[in-house]
């Protein structure tokens, strides 16, 4: 929160009343034990995240019958499981199968951000996310006619000494490599830009316009339903109980069969999409998944006194490992 009133609570002139305003708000979220305005929105992690008790207990029946044969099962009804359901049935692997133990997005997708930054510092990645922005902002809405919760309100990423504005001038470069179009702007620039925040003491930031907000149950909804059309199923109260894993004849370890608390499933092939759950779906296969889940938290912010303009950018602090970005008329802080 430091890092918050770093950013925004230096503003001049009209837009002091407004930090007040925001000062107020964040004091009252986070000292207060009575019901603050933002307290409904509080995200209660001790209790986001369902455990299984080892497997044992039956959620009900499976929101379908379970296919004996399958191609691929992909273990997760999150963003990744949904995105790879979808990317399977396009490539034609229309008996794909995803599995979800609760519901979709039930996991950590349902409170996540939704940011979509397309300037990283591998080309890799910035083909991918220049890839998950055509899907998310053209193509699923033109398969299926659903609208994912898209907003092109830009990305704004803040330097606050030298080695970070220099970075920024070497992602704008590489994103002049694949077409993504972005600015390096000073202070004042920024300023008008954004109005809130403070640029006493920045180098200057990266704009970039064609970033954006998506809602995440939205997409997976919208990505899920694309991928069904062609084929491809998703069952939810379906939690996995094992892998059947065995060797072939040349000694090496094949997967042959997914156990599930409503039947088996044969297939040769699992993707691991569980997210927090990957490593413990790992161990059923025998494969060791390096993966280690930690809490990220977030704060919503309602300040009233201060009048912001819809779609401002989404802004990123490198340095201070946090983010802002409006969500209706509130502020969502969260690193």
């Amino acid at each position: 929160m430091a890092q918050v009133c770093r950013i925004l609570s230096r503003g001049r002139g009209s837009l002091s009343r407004g930090t007040r305003g925001l000062s107020t708000a964040a004091s009252s979220a986070s000292s207060s034990s009575s019901s603050p305005p933002s307290a409904g929105k509080a995200v209660p992690y001790a209790k986001t995240l369902k455990e299984d008790g080892g497997g044992a207990k039956d959620p009900g029946a499976p929101s379908k019958a379970l296919p004996r044969h399958t191609s691929v099962v992909v273990v997760g009804g999150g963003s990744l499981g949904c995105q790879t359901l979808y990317h399977l049935a396009k490539a034609g692997v229309t008996d794909a199968v995803l599995l979800e133990r609760d519901r979709l997005t039930a996991g950590t997708t349902w409170h996540t951000a939704g940011l979509l930054w397309q300037l990283r510092p591998s080309d890799t990645e910035v083909e991918l996310l220049r890839h998950t922005r055509r899907v998310v902002s053209e193509d699923l809405e033109r398969e299926t006619g659903l609208h994912t919760g898209w907003i092109q309100n830009g990305g704004l990423f803040i330097a606050s000494n030298r080695q970070r504005l220099d970075e920024y001038k070497r992602l704008m470069s590489l994103g002049k490599a694949y077409g993504i179009e972005s600015h390096v702007l000073s202070p004042a620039d920024t300023k008008v830009l954004y109005p809130l925040m403070n640029v006493d003491d920045l180098y200057g930031t990266l704009y970039v316009p064609g970033d954006g907000t998506m809602d995440p149950a939205g997409t997976c909804s919208t990505l899920a339903r694309a991928a069904t059309a062609r084929g491809a199923q998703v069952i939810e109260n379906c939690a996995v109980t094992g892998v059947r894993v065995e060797e072939d004849d040349m000694g090496v370890a094949r997967v042959r069969a997914v156990e599930t608390q409503h039947g088996v499933i044969h297939t040769p092939c699992v993707v691991n999409c569980a997210g927090v759950w990957a490593r413990k779906l790992g161990r059923m296969a025998g494969v060791n998944v390096p993966l280690c889940a930690m809490h990220h938290a977030y704060v919503l912010l309602f300040v009233l006194s201060i009048v912001v303009t819809q779609n401002m950018p989404n802004v990123r602090d490198h340095d201070a490992s946090v983010y802002l970005r409006l969500q209706g008329d509130a502020l969502s802080v969260g690193g």
